[in-house]
């Protein structure tokens, strides 16, 4: 029987994770955007390895996508987004644990808690990713049939299904952040 725990965080105690994210985005500042990458991957890898739970698993899969979001050429995701990826995957790659993981049962509650809150911030920016990425998969199937006709060519069409994702983004988030103002933010870059 599994054992569902609800946990309810207060102003005070997001501060604290706030607080956190800032000071892992300031070490990171200098960073080369392959390098956060590259090091964040490493720890999906790590986590991959040693998280038994099915909460950390999925949630260590929607990291490893946003990670391909920043390499993908035909995503070209704007600065601004780009730039929380970023920070989001600094915390990932650069993480101090509150609880040493080595701990059994416990030692991986707060990546858990960090990895939720992340994700939860760049829930637009991974919602939108995943559905151009299904959409190119779909549409390169459907338009690379032989004897397809192609008026429009494979860059016209990501480019026009990009541009309105990317827009989404931006609406979806301007939306939040007048709805809940930024308690809940943890990654300020606007």
């Amino acid at each position: 029987m599994a054992l569902t725990v609800t946990l309810e965080f207060a102003e005070e105690e997001l501060d604290y994770f706030r607080s956190r994210m800032h000071r892992v985005r300031d070490r990171n500042e200098q960073r080369a955007p392959h390098e956060v990458a590259t090091a964040a991957l490493a720890e999906v890898e790590r986590l991959r390895s040693t998280a038994r739970s099915p909460f950390i698993r999925r949630r260590i899969d929607r990291v490893a996508s946003l990670v391909a979001m920043l390499e993908d050429p035909e995503w070209q995701l704007p600065e601004l987004e780009r730039g929380r990826v970023l920070d989001g995957l600094a915390y990932v790659a650069d993480v101090e644990d509150l609880v040493p993981d080595n701990v059994p049962v416990l030692g991986l509650v707060d990546d858990a808690i960090m990895l939720e809150l992340l994700l939860r911030e760049l829930q637009h920016e991974l919602d939108a990713y995943e559905e151009f990425d299904q959409y190119r998969r779909d549409e390169a199937a459907r338009r690379d049939k032989p004897g397809v006709h192609r008026p429009v060519s494979r860059e016209d069409w990501l480019a026009a299904r990009r541009e309105a994702l990317h827009a989404r983004i931006r609406e979806r988030r301007d939306r939040d952040l007048a709805r809940d103002g930024d308690a809940y933010r943890l990654i300020t870059r606007f």
